[in-house]
């Protein structure tokens, strides 16, 4: 499965980077969470860049998403899998493309959250 391509060492530095910023705007902490997966496996798994200033940003916001959102490890690796299975029905070379829409959003999310 794709969602154990993510190394833990990366999961732990997005979590705690991404959550010091507020939550997403107009999302509870669970879509944020969702979200906030979407973008780590989108830079692991299509390469998508990411500095790592924003990678730490990135996983401060994922832990405070998950402590927002109560959910318990084994939910929240629930939750991981089921973004990446959703990523996986899209298709990687659709969510991949460099210059598709998932592409330009993701660039869009990473400034916004990572400024």
């Amino acid at each position: 499965m794709r969602a154990g391509i993510l190394s833990r060492g990366f999961m732990a530095a997005a979590v705690v980077s991404f959550l010091a910023a507020p939550g997403l705007a107009g999302e509870g902490p669970e879509d944020a969470l969702r979200t906030l997966y979407r973008i780590a496996l989108s830079a692991d798994m299509c390469g998508f860049p990411m500095q790592k200033r924003q990678a730490d940003v990135l996983g401060k916001a994922m832990d405070k998403a998950l402590v927002e959102s109560g959910l318990d490890e084994d939910k929240a690796e629930a939750l991981y899998r089921s973004v990446d299975t959703g990523l996986e029905a899209e298709g990687w070379d659709k969510v991949c493309a460099q210059k598709g829409e998932w592409a330009r959003d993701y660039r869009a999310i990473l400034a916004a959250r990572t400024q």
